[in-house]
C-alpha cells in the first residue's frame, strides 16, 4: 500500500511540472469536441420530458384512442402524432420520430428564440435621422428613413409613416434641401428564403426588409418585390407632405451616417405582441423577420443564416436534438423538417423558461381566436385547447396543450400529410377531443 501512495505522489508530482511547464497555447488547448459538451453539460431538461409515468392509463381511455386511430378517415393516410398526458406519459405514438414539414408549427421555434434571443419587453424602433442643420423651418441635409425591423408599420393610421411624418413636422421642419434616404442596413438584401416554391409573394408574406410598410404585400410586381425601399421611401414623402413637410430632393437608397440626429421614432409593440400576432394569425412576415432580428441580435448579421443558427443554440439549450431541417421561420419552406415527438417535447422543454406563460398566452384559442377561431367549437376543447396551425399544399399540423377533464396537462403534436388533409385533421380534432373529456 505504501508503494502504491508513493508512486501515486511521484505521478501526481510530474503532472503538475508537466503543467507548469508547458506552453499557454498547450496547457489552454481545448478538444474539438468542448463546446457541444459544454452545452450538454449547460442542458438541463425539463421533467416531463425525462420522467417515466407514474400512473397506468385507464383502459377504456386506452380503448377509445385506439378506436379514434382506427377511424376510416385516417386509413392510407400518412400521419405524425405524439400525445402526452400528465401521469400517463405518451400515449399515442403513431410514427413519432418520422421527420415531417412541419408547415406554420415552424413558428413556434421562431417565437421561443425571438422570446428568448431578443427579450420579450423588446421593441424594434423605425427611426427618422438627419445629417445637416434646422433653422427656421428649413433642414439643411438629407432625411433618413431608418428601418428597424418593424413587422407592423403601416403607410397610414396610428402606427404608421404618417405619424411619423406628423412628428417631423411637430419638431419644426417644413422644408427638406437635401434627399430621403431609405436606411434597410439593419437586415441583408434577400427578399425570399430558400425553399419557398412558387413565390409566395405577397399572397402569403412580404418582400423581405429592414423597412416594411403594411407588410410590404400591398404590390406584387418584381421591381417592389425585389426592391421595395424606392415605393416606401415615395410613400413617407407623400405622408410629409400631407403633414406640410416638402423634399427638394429624390428618393434613394443609403445609410444613416454615425451621429445622425434623430428627427422622429416609432417603436414597435413587445416582441411579446409581435410573437402573439404571429402564433394567433400565423402572420408569415412576422416569421421571417423575427428570424432576421434574432440573427442581428446574435451576430450583428441580419439575415435568415445567421438567425436560423442562433435558433439552433435555444433548441440544444432545450435538451432537445438537433434533428431538424430548417431553411425559414415561418414554415412556407418545403424544406423544413421535424417530427411530431420533437415538437411535443419542444413545447413541454419550454416550460422551463421566463418566457413561457407568453409562449403559450400567444397561441390560438380553439373556438375563439385565430385561425383556431372556427375550430372545436361547442366541445371540451373550446377555450381550454391552445395551440398553432400548419397549413401547406398537402400537409396540415396541430402542435400545443390543453387540460383534460380531469384536470391533467396535455402536450401534443400530430402531422398530416396527404393529397387532401382536411378530411383525416377532422379525425385528428375529434381525437383530441375525445382527451379532453376524459375525467380519469
Amino acid at each position: 500500500m505504501r508503494i502504491r501512495r508513493t508512486a501515486a505522489r511521484c505521478l501526481l508530482t510530474a503532472l503538475s511540472v508537466a503543467l507548469v511547464s508547458a506552453p499557454p497555447e498547450t496547457a489552454t488547448a481545448a478538444s474539438p469536441f468542448e463546446p457541444e459538451a459544454a452545452a450538454v453539460r449547460s442542458c438541463r431538461p425539463h421533467p416531463d420530458v425525462r420522467v417515466l409515468p407514474e400512473e397506468t392509463p385507464p383502459p377504456e381511455l386506452l380503448a377509445s384512442l385506439d378506436a379514434a386511430l382506427a377511424d376510416e378517415r385516417l386509413r392510407g393516410v400518412g400521419l405524425g402524432m405524439s400525445l402526452w398526458i400528465e401521469g400517463y406519459g405518451e400515449v399515442i405514438a403513431v410514427n413519432p420520430d418520422l421527420r415531417l414539414r412541419p408547415a406554420s408549427n415552424q413558428k413556434l421555434l421562431t417565437a421561443m428564440a425571438a422570446l428568448d434571443l431578443v427579450g420579450a419587453d423588446t421593441t424594434l424602433e423605425t427611426l427618422v435621422a438627419t445629417d445637416g442643420l434646422a433653422a427656421g423651418g428649413l433642414l439643411d441635409g438629407n432625411l433618413y428613413l431608418v428601418g428597424g425591423g418593424d413587422p407592423l408599420l403601416t403607410a397610414s393610421g396610428e402606427h404608421s409613416l404618417e405619424a411619423l411624418a406628423a412628428e417631423v413636422r411637430s419638431a419644426g421642419v417644413v422644408r427638406i434641401t437635401g434627399d430621403l434616404v431609405v436606411d434597410e442596413s439593419r437586415y441583408d438584401d434577400h427578399r425570399t428564403v430558400e425553399g419557398w416554391g412558387g413565390m409566395p409573394i405577397p399572397a402569403w408574406v412580404g418582400s423581405l426588409s429592414a423597412l416594411l410598410v403594411d407588410e410590404n404585400r400591398y404590390r406584387a410586381d418584381w421591381a417592389f418585390i425585389a426592391d421595395p425601399a424606392p415605393a416606401n421611401g415615395e410613400r413617407f414623402t407623400e405622408a410629409l407632405a400631407t403633414a406640410g413637410v416638402t423634399v427638394s430632393g429624390q428618393v434613394r437608397h443609403g445609410t444613416a451616417p454615425q451621429g445622425a440626429a434623430t428627427v422622429a421614432r416609432l417603436g414597435s409593440a413587445p416582441i411579446r405582441d409581435l410573437v402573439a400576432e404571429m402564433l394567433t394569425e400565423s402572420d408569415n412576415t412576422i416569421a421571417e423577420i423575427l428570424v432576421k432580428e434574432i440573427g442581428y441580435r446574435t451576430s450583428g448579421m441580419g439575415s435568415t443564416a445567421a438567425g436560423i443558427r442562433a435558433m439552433t443554440g435555444v433548441v440544444k439549450s432545450l435538451c432537445m436534438p438537433r434533428s431538424i431541417l430548417q431553411q425559414d421561420g415561418s414554415g412556407l419552406s418545403h424544406g423544413n423538417a421535424r417530427s411530431a415527438r420533437d415538437w411535443r417535447r419542444l413545447l413541454q422543454s419550454a416550460q422551463s423558461r421566463p418566457w413561457w406563460n407568453d409562449l403559450v398566452a400567444g397561441l390560438a384559442v380553439a373556438g375563439e381566436s385565430g385561425t383556431l377561431e372556427r375550430r372545436f367549437v361547442d366541445t371540451a376543447a373550446q377555450g381550454n385547447l391552445r395551440a398553432k396551425t400548419g397549413s401547406i399544399t398537402g400537409l396540415r399540423s396541430l402542435s400545443g396543450v390543453m387540460t383534460t377533464a380531469g384536470a391533467r396537462r396535455v402536450f401534443f403534436s400530430a402531422i398530416v400529410d396527404t393529397d387532401e388533409p382536411r378530411t383525416p385533421l377532422a379525425a385528428v380534432d375529434d381525437l383530441l377531443v375525445l382527451v379532453a373529456e376524459d375525467e380519469s
